[in-house]
């Protein structure tokens, strides 16, 4: 099923009402249930597991907590949730940054990510986008490129290894031009540091950086997803802008233990993708400039493994990796 025949089933199916639909295994669940979501309170991932929480336990009449379980770049909640019974009852809100972008870049992790985990239902995305301080000479991408073809690009990203910085260095590739890259701790100080000019660009999550751009205190010069975003149809994407085939979004979704059974995954799958149609879960992640993006259980396991395989090359090509625990 592809995504675009899971929002057509999810739609048709929260039309008729969320009551209408019977789970697919009726002695799931009988009592409450976790979400696990491997970074702080606040930020876009909590969001949407909160989100995803609140369907399910609308859906199933169970009370579904959200725990925060923060900590090396998601690797604390993913080895929490790897520890749990496979029953279905506690659940993660994991992403490209925690799930693929790990075992991408670094040898040696603690926790075989790709096959501790189970893939239930991709949830939505949110794209990056290429931003410059507010008056900055460049105006588009190709007066970027043009700049870099006299002298080295600096930009910032939050990590090595992390997706802005392979996004960038996806983009050098492509391009063919040489930058500096300048790791950061934090998107806020990056931020900090191309609004004054200090580094001359960055590639961001657009729902952390929307309001500086609305507000005139960024400049974006070009999405980073096939499409033109709904938030700012004004901006080209890379595409558009001359670099061929640039097509980076980041996307969150649920996992759970391996070896959860088959059914229970299905009916999650199906039971998270009747609740993302309905209007009032669907604007709540809209409003902070998520796209809606889902997949069933099926679709997006082959997307993780896809995803996995593409940034495992462009992290190789790139030089890109690190051994765990060591600098």
């Amino acid at each position: 099923m592809d995504r675009r025949t899971a929002l057509k089933i999810a739609a048709a199916s929260a039309a008729l009402g969320w009551g209408g639909f019977a789970a697919a295994n009726d002695k799931f669940p009988t009592h409450g249930m976790r979400m696990v979501v491997p970074y702080p309170p606040g930020g876009v991932t909590d969001l949407a597991g909160r989100v995803v929480a609140d369907l399910l336990s609308k859906k199933y009449g169970q009370a579904v907590v959200v725990e925060n379980k923060p900590g090396a770049n998601g690797l604390i909640g993913l080895q929490y949730l790897a520890s749990t019974k496979p029953d279905g009852y506690t659940i993660a809100l994991g992403g490209l940054g925690s799930n693929v972008l790990p075992p991408a870049t670094i040898r040696n992790l603690p926790l075989d990510i790709p096959n501790r985990f189970v893939a239930i239902a991709q949830v939505a995305e949110f794209i990056n986008v290429l931003v410059v301080r507010a008056d900055s000479p460049y105006k588009s991408v190709a007066d970027l490129l043009q700049d870099g073809k006299k002298r080295e690009l600096s930009y910032g990203t939050n990590g090595i290894g992390t997706s802005s910085h392979l996004a960038t260095e996806f983009f050098a590739t492509k391009t063919g031009l040489k930058m500096l890259h300048v790791p950061y701790k934090g998107s806020s100080d990056i931020l900090v540091d191309v609004t004054s000019g200090r580094i001359d660009f960055t590639f961001a999550n657009l729902p952390a950086v929307a309001g500086m751009v609305s507000q005139g205190r960024l400049r974006a010069l070009a999405v980073t997803s096939k499409e033109r975003s709904k938030q700012f149809p004004d901006v080209p994407t890379m595409i558009e802008s001359g670099v061929e085939d640039f097509n980076v979004t980041s996307w969150v979704g649920v996992y759970g233990p391996a070896g959860m059974p088959a059914a229970i995954v299905n009916q999650l799958s199906n039971d998270i993708l009747e609740g993302l149609a309905l209007p009032e879960f669907r604007e709540r992640l809209e409003r902070v400039n998520f796209q809606m993006a889902p997949l069933g259980a099926a679709d997006w396991d082959r997307h993780n493994k896809a995803e996995l395989e593409r940034w495992s090359s462009i992290a190789k090509q790139a030089g890109i990796g690190s051994e765990f625990g060591k600098n």
